[in-house]
């Protein structure tokens, strides 16, 4: 039986609670494009700075009333605070994901964990899909990001089906496996605007994207792969959390009359991760609600 104790509807909602964990062993390994070029660079993660860094996103999401709940960290699990992948929050419920890299899988046990059982709607048993891939537009509007690397076409079809039987329209983006997850090119800031690298993203979703009603704010590739420029977390109100180093996408924002918060966050930004993926919504109210 499903409790339905957390809920989130769209990307944009006012934020109330968000699961985070702790980067006590988080390291940068070998695992994805980004850190790969970091570590080629010869450049290690500074511990004290990283769980500063860590502080100042709680900081700002504490700021912003958000309720934060944390997994226990745990040993060998180095990509644990990105937690973002592990899981979805759904309106039905918690879908627990199924994650792509070996060194990764063990993730889905401190989260089960986290949940009472009756808050797990689903559990993802084909293919791959990560939570980073995963965006709801809106109320009824889904699209997953398939790349081949952390999402499979398997795994997409396995989630989104759930939702089109739930009378959601549901859409695959495509992009090159060197991206990682759809949030690195791609997030929601508020109901009807997102940033995203419009050079990467295919015409024919950008084309999509419009006709739903979202404005699109170009973001470079450079921004997006060296700073994790659009992994950003919207708060609901107009607010969103970015990373301090992104100046110009963190200008355009205010442009747009949105409030920015910029927690320093280098020390995940080098390794493939930023706020985006450092967070997974538990709750956030009904667009309108």
């Amino acid at each position: 039986m499903n409790t339905n104790h957390w809920f989130i509807d769209s990307e944009s909602g006012d934020l109330a609670d968000v699961l985070l964990c702790r980067p006590e062993h988080y390291s940068w390994i070998p695992s994805n494009d980004i850190a790969i070029q970091t570590l080629a660079r010869g450049q290690r993660t500074n511990h004290a700075d990283m769980l500063s860094q860590f502080e100042e996103l709680v900081d700002a999401l504490r700021m912003a009333d958000v309720n934060c709940h944390f997994l226990t960290p745990q040993p060998g699990m180095p990509y644990e605070v990105y937690t973002r992948d592990s899981s979805q929050t759904t309106p039905f419920g918690t879908v627990i994901t199924r994650l792509a890299r070996p060194e990764r899988r063990a993730e889905e046990g401190p989260v089960r964990q986290f949940h009472a059982s009756g808050e797990v709607w689903k559990t993802c048993t084909q293919g791959h899909i990560e939570g980073g891939d995963i965006h709801f537009i809106r109320p009824g509007l889904l699209v997953v990001g398939v790349s081949g690397g952390r999402t499979d076409e398997v795994g997409a079809r396995q989630f989104t089906d759930w939702f089109t039987q739930e009378g959601w329209t549901c859409r695959l983006i495509r992009f090159p496996a060197h991206f990682l997850h759809l949030d690195v090119i791609f997030t929601m800031i508020n109901d009807d605007t997102a940033i995203a690298v419009t050079d990467v993203l295919p015409d024919a979703d950008l084309a999509w994207l419009r006709a739903q009603g979202i404005r699109l704010l170009s973001v470079t590739y450079k921004e997006a792969m060296e700073g994790m420029g659009c992994n950003v977390l919207a708060l609901g109100k107009g607010r969103v959390i970015s990373p301090h180093h992104s100046t110009r996408i963190n200008q355009m924002m205010r442009a747009e009359g949105m409030e920015v918060l910029t927690p320093h966050l280098d020390q995940f930004s080098r390794g493939g991760g930023s706020v985006h993926c450092m967070t997974m919504p538990l709750r956030r109210a009904p667009i309108g609600g």
